[in-house]
């Protein structure tokens, strides 16, 4: 008898939870095609999971976009400009830290990329500045910078 009234007293609950909770039309930035950050992990994702410089270059500035293609491939690019090397299948996240991203008004912005992956068996985590300009309204990687965080 003790067991039902909690499973009806919990289902309830549950019940008048979901019903009273707002819809939300906030999609996360991440998972928004507009917005840096979702450009910044397509940028990496291109070049380091789907190896397709089309896409990477898409996403760039002109100058940066002749840099990449200079470079002839993805991988060349990675090692050469990035010094950043990974085996297929790199996890890539937004580092919040500094909260440095304004859309709204700005011309230039940054984000912080996480890379956590492997290369040669080795298990490899970097972090990488990416810094984008408002070009006719759409963000363009502009520069990739190394980790802000680094001493020098």
């Amino acid at each position: 008898m003790i067991k039902r009234f909690i499973s009806l007293i919990t289902i309830t609950f549950c019940f008048l939870l979901t019903a009273c909770s707002e819809k939300s039309d906030n999609i996360p930035a991440f998972a928004n095609p507009a917005t840096p950050e979702y450009k910044a992990l397509a940028f990496f994702d291109a070049l380091y999971n789907e190896d397709d410089l089309q896409k990477a270059l898409s996403l760039a500035t002109k100058s940066h976009a002749r840099i990449i293609k200079s470079y002839g491939s993805t991988k060349g690019y990675a090692r050469y400009v990035l010094n950043l090397q990974f085996d297929p299948g790199v996890e890539l996240k937004i580092d919040r830290t500094l909260s440095q991203v304004e859309t709204e008004a700005s011309k230039t912005t940054s984000v912080n990329v996480l890379f956590t992956g492997f290369y040669q068996g080795d298990r490899v985590n970097d972090l990488r500045e990416v810094k984008f300009e408002k070009i006719k309204g759409k963000w363009k990687i502009a520069k990739i910078a190394g980790d802000p965080y680094a001493r020098r």
